[in-house]
């Protein structure tokens, strides 16, 4: 069977209709998808791919970066135990220590807004008493 892609791949190229690196580009999305082992996730990815490929099709660039914002509004309207997926990155409210731009961890004194805790500060103003010794 591989054999037979090949030739398919080989004439294809021969014929003008596609280019070499369209042909790995493939080869490395068929590979790659061999490495997701849930079925489920596989099969999301196999039809998102396919989606950004139409959507690449039809708008170049911009259907991308459309589809890819659209995939992350959908993941942010995803929740798991009343918290939103992406909410340490993409906040819904206040301010957040982590994600992204996250600060060292001896200044992150506050937990985050959205795991609506009983004790907001989850350490004393200065962390690190052995450095400061005299405070």
């Amino acid at each position: 069977m591989l054999s037979g892609a090949l030739i398919i791949g080989q004439a294809a190229v021969d014929a003008g209709i596609v280019s070499p690196i369209l042909i790995i580009i493939v080869a490395i999305t068929g590979i790659t998808s061999f490495a997701i082992p849930d079925y489920y996730l596989a099969f999301h990815c196999r039809v998102s791919r396919f989606i950004y490929i139409l959507l690449g099709y039809f708008a170049g660039l911009l259907g991308i970066a459309m589809g890819v914002f659209i995939h992350l509004l959908i993941a942010n309207n995803v929740q798991s135990f009343g918290v939103s997926y992406l909410d340490p990155y993409i906040p819904s409210k206040g301010k957040v220590d982590n994600g992204i731009l996250a600060k060292p961890i001896w200044q992150r004194e506050k937990r985050n807004d959205f795991l609506d805790s009983k004790k907001p500060k989850k350490q004393d103003h200065i962390s690190m008493k052995w450095k400061y010794p005299n405070k």
